[in-house]
């Protein structure tokens, strides 16, 4: 028997179906007393009918109990279909050889009990069986039923036979009906209990990707606000030291304090251009002097401060994305306000390399009159310094290397990967050559 494949019929113990909901048990007991009142018009109108013919007809008393005993089982054909199944198949045959006149109603119990079963049964493959057996059974009874008319010793007429191959193959396609209807309601059933679960899981790992884009957002927004914040503060903190330690001398205490000036400025500069980038929601790329072209100010500005800087370009420059030369520039301006505030060094070198297939700059100093070791980096920070520029570079798939020199000072190089792109005529671009060392 041809029956659609329920993709959970190996497991048995899963429910494919919810509880069975009081609604869903008081239209049972409706549909049940429903065909009661129908089977009672057709016995009624079956009897009429079979009235001054040689068919045995059962009394009206047994046929009407007969019509109970098939109906009843109905209003619980969803809390145990298999069984409702063998009882009505076991009632409709019993009714037929005790002369039961009317077909119509209990061929349509017979329907919705079989389709039940194996839309509702907790095992699908328990109630193809008892289908396929059931089935055989009452075909097997139609046959005995009809052919048992005739005499062993004579031939059989051809109407007759064609008459009983007639109602074989139209039962047989009943009850295929019957068992394909079901099992075919089955599976939408496991379907849509699959929908429903994928739903709860696709809604909660929904809510596991947003909490965990909002953490990713904090930390970007900690880290830009370090970037932004640590390097001005560090010189703030320096130039106003140095103000402190040259009230004596105005003009050099004046021109200390001017720098503290211009250099809040500049942070609350950047500091609004952060938030207008974090409020703007098509990801604008922020203004501002952030990127390999913003290297030499950097340089200039740390210099200012009594840094002996310098800045040296290596390779043949090509363009890189910006958010590449924005990751290069922090990278380079944390490890120059980490010399600033904690190596005491004398000299600083900024070296920007051009590869093949890779962008890297590099910082070292001398870590000159450091008497306690304390480099750039050192874990006398808070160390969200090193933490930011190793989250930017991850983020690119590059590599940063952190630590002190063998011969004294500390050293900071990220190498981003960022390949020469190639013009039509298959050359690779060369906008131009990398800048002179500053001395």
């Amino acid at each position: 028997m041809s029956a659609p494949d329920c993709p959970a019929d190996h497991d048995e113990t899963v429910p494919h179906r919810g509880a069975l909901t009081r609604r869903q048990a008081r239209g049972d007991a409706w549909l049940a007393a429903g065909l009661f009142g129908l089977g009672l018009l057709t016995l009624w109108l079956a009897s009429m009918a079979a009235e001054g013919t040689d068919a045995p007809v059962a009394p009206l008393s047994e046929s009407v109990a007969w019509l109970v005993a098939l109906c009843a089982p109905l209003a619980v054909r969803r809390r145990a279909p298999v069984s409702v199944m063998a009882v009505v198949s076991a009632v409709f045959v019993l009714s037929q050889l005790r002369g039961y006149p009317d077909a119509l109603t209990p061929s349509v119990v017979e329907f919705l009990a079989i389709h039940t079963a194996n839309a509702w049964a907790r095992s699908g493959r328990r109630a193809l069986v008892g289908s396929t057996l059931v089935t055989a059974a009452v075909l097997a009874w139609l046959g005995v039923a009809v052919l048992g008319e005739f005499p062993l010793d004579e031939p059989v007429p051809v109407a007759t036979v064609a008459d009983v191959v007639y109602s074989f193959v139209l039962n047989l396609l009943f009850f295929l009906a019957a068992v394909w209807s079901g099992r075919a309601s089955r599976v939408s059933a496991v379907r849509r209990h699959a929908l429903e679960r994928a739903g709860v899981d696709l809604r909660a790992a929904q809510e596991l990707v947003a909490d965990r884009a909002i953490g990713e957002e904090r930390t970007r927004i900690a880290r830009e606000l370090h970037d932004v914040v640590a390097h001005h503060v560090a010189v703030i903190g320096i130039q106003a030291g140095a103000a402190r330690r040259t009230l004596d001398r105005p003009e050099i205490a004046s021109g200390a304090l001017s720098a503290v000036e211009s250099t809040a400025r500049t942070a609350v500069d950047e500091l609004d251009r952060l938030v207008t980038v974090l409020r703007d929601r098509d990801d604008a790329a922020p203004h501002g002097p952030t990127g390999l072209a913003a290297l030499p100010g950097l340089v200039a500005e740390t210099r200012r401060l009594g840094l002996d800087v310098r800045f040296s370009t290596h390779g043949e420059r090509f363009d890189v994305p910006d958010s590449v030369g924005v990751t290069l520039f922090r990278v380079a301006q944390e490890a120059l306000t980490n010399t600033l505030k904690h190596a005491s060094a004398g000299v600083a070198e900024v070296r920007l390399r051009f590869r093949d297939r890779a962008v890297e700059v590099e910082v070292t100093d001398d870590g000159l009159g450091s008497g306690t070791g304390s480099t750039a980096g050192a874990p006398t920070g808070s160390g969200l310094g090193q933490r930011g520029m190793r989250e930017r570079v991850d983020l690119h798939g590059g590599e940063l290397h952190v630590g002190p020199r063998r011969r004294g000072g500390y050293r900071v190089r990220a190498v981003l990967p960022a390949a020469r792109t190639l013009d039509p005529a298959g050359d690779a671009r060369r906008p131009d050559h990398g800048e002179a060392p500053t001395p």
